[in-house]
């Protein structure tokens, strides 16, 4: 095994201030500031910790992946000499096997034991090498070769990664899988054999398919909270997309205040003060001139919005907020909702992502993205996701949480950044918004949580110049 390779320690990552005090004159206030106080919207004060975890698949202490790379049989096998028939190799090929366990420190509440409590056991369980992973790892019969590698920081186990290079993929996959409620299949068949002559051996059509057996991998506690849990989640989805109907209704109906309001929801959602209506008419003596009014900070870009929209923006935000909540570690608890769903609900042991070695030909339940085809895991954030654009479209909340990046802007151009991401979220379509009941939404969910009966990637194996032309004869059936 690898010895262990040291990195910096990571910096605690703490939310930003949501609030700095200026010395700038108090703002005018309208008669509806006077009558509710103004507040720094609570929706969202986990938005940065929460953005950083879903960019990276998981909002877990502890991430784990799974990547299956697929080889050849023979890379390096000489072409069959010249005038004789395509000589076919006598093995399926090799797979590469790798778990990366990501041990993120500066996720751990620091006012909650319970979390710190579970990592370090998972942590003491890898280095001693008897958690899950190495089990698995264990049952790979012979591999041609295995490795792994961990990483420290201030004696604290950051990573762990593991890896098996075995042939016969069908037997190793099934022995790493064995624990798991997913029963994998590899197959190569061989398609139209080439005339003799030809000096290269037939492309083969291979499958990797995972065969849902029923089960879950969370105990009857986790399950009970899970569904107790969504039931919640589901009431408070509702009263969530009645506020954001009423807040789309009114943009339809006044077409030319859409992008100041989306502006506005967008500030307040990230804990922004809004500024003040000042479309009121007010005496002239009493109104601030343009040379004269305050600068307050997080507000210099935004618009003045009418009393009515701010009223339906903070209604919105507040609304929200419950939602976000799965991604909160109870301080008696030491799992977030969203972990205990994907426990619960997603029967794969990580994030399994698959590199093929040819051409796919079909995928179901696979989703192509970066440097291969990954199974999104089943969860209630995802499941969440999958609403967007059923009830309310779009999805404000689905729309920032994912939506991070500058848009093109500079990184202190405020304004400029303000303005396209409203352009950006205006791009996914009309503002529609049909509500639905508790129940409906629950009964959604519930859908999107279950896994497919299978998960299939079919690919055709063999020279790239080559593959694409046979690619194209076989009648290859697609379908879930």
């Amino acid at each position: 095994m690898a010895g262990p390779v040291q990195e910096p320690p990571r910096p605690n990552e703490r939310p930003p201030e949501l609030a700095k005090e200026t010395g700038n004159p108090p703002p005018r206030m309208t008669a509806l500031s006077h009558r509710r106080p103004r507040r720094r919207s609570a929706l969202w004060l986990v938005t940065a910790l929460v953005a950083v975890t879903l960019a990276a698949c998981t909002d877990d202490p502890v991430s784990e992946t799974l990547t299956l790379e697929f080889f050849p049989e023979a890379v390096n096998q000489p072409n069959p000499a010249e005038g004789n028939a395509a000589v076919l190799p006598d093995t399926a090929g090799h797979v590469r096997i790798e778990a990366q366990i990501e041990i993120r420190r500066h996720l751990i509440p620091r006012d909650n034991p319970l979390v710190a409590g579970r990592v370090n056991d998972r942590t003491e369980a890898l280095m001693n090498e008897h958690d899950p992973w190495q089990i698995r790892f264990d049952r790979v019969f012979e591999p041609i070769a295995d490795g792994a590698e961990w990483r420290r920081a201030e004696r604290e186990l950051t990573s762990y990664r593991r890896w098996a290079l075995a042939a016969d993929p069908d037997t190793a996959l099934r022995d790493f899988f064995v624990d798991t409620p997913m029963r994998p299949i590899f197959e190569v068949r061989d398609n139209e054999p080439r005339l003799p002559g030809q000096r290269l051996p037939p492309p083969r059509t291979v499958t990797l398919a995972f065969v849902f057996s029923g089960g879950t991998r969370a105990t009857a506690g986790e399950s009970a909270t899970v569904h107790r849990g969504s039931r919640d989640f589901a009431d408070d989805a509702a009263r969530y997309q009645r506020r954001a109907a009423a807040l789309w209704e009114y943009m339809n109906d006044n077409p030319g205040r859409r992008f100041e309001t989306l502006r506005g929801l967008f500030a307040a959602a990230e804990g922004e003060e809004l500024p003040e209506s000042q479309l009121i008419a007010q005496p002239r003596e009493l109104a601030w001139s343009a040379g004269q009014a305050p600068a307050r900070p997080g507000s210099a870009s935004l618009p003045r919005l009418r009393d009515l929209e701010i009223d339906l923006i903070e209604r919105v935000v507040a609304a929200a907020d419950p939602l976000v909540r799965i991604f909160e570690i109870p301080k008696d608890d030491s799992f977030t909702l969203q972990e205990l769903s994907r426990r619960v609900f997603d029967p794969f042991p990580g994030v399994v992502t698959a590199k093929p070695d040819g051409t796919v030909i079909e995928a179901v339940g696979f989703v192509e993205g970066g440097e291969g085809y990954s199974i999104p895991s089943l969860d209630l954030w995802n499941a969440y996701r999958a609403l967007d654009g059923l009830f309310v479209s779009p999805d404000p909340l689905v729309f920032l949480l994912e939506r991070r990046d500058d848009f093109g802007c500079a990184e202190d151009d405020d304004a400029c950044t303000s303005s396209a991401r409203v352009s950006a979220f205006l791009e996914r379509g009309p503002l529609t918004a049909r509500p639905g009941s508790a129940a409906l939404i629950q009964q959604t969910l519930e859908a999107e949580l279950q896994p497919l009966s299978e998960y299939r990637l079919v690919w055709i194996r063999g020279v790239a110049d080559e593959t694409a032309t046979d690619a194209a004869r076989p009648a290859i059936e697609t379908g879930g």
